[in-house]
């Protein structure tokens, strides 16, 4: 979450937008979380995991980019570091696309 959060704050104000969704988790409970890391990103709480279902999500965390039609570009499942220069790189070129 703190290598998504210094993404979001890299490209803040930009046409780029993260969501996180917590599956099946208590509004409190996620609400001290997010305090807890500092995490100023929107989340939202898929309780009944209607969400998790209809995008197919076997495994957490699973992060997926989506373009401005709305389309899956990609696709990642499991931890990884998001603030990296590759990545902003590549979401740059995707963001030009």
């Amino acid at each position: 979450m703190p290598s998504l959060e210094r993404l979001y704050q890299h490209f803040e104000g930009r046409a780029f937008v993260i969501i996180g969704i917590d599956i099946e988790e208590e509004r409190d409970r996620v609400s001290a979380l997010l305090k807890r890391h500092g995490i100023t990103y929107p989340n939202l709480l898929d309780s009944d995991a209607r969400v998790s279902m209809l995008y197919r999500v076997r495994s957490t965390p699973t992060k997926f980019l989506i373009d401005r039609e709305g389309r899956l570009i990609g696709l990642s499942v499991g931890y990884r570091e998001w603030d990296t220069d590759e990545m902003k790189r590549l979401i740059e070129l995707l963001m030009e696309g």
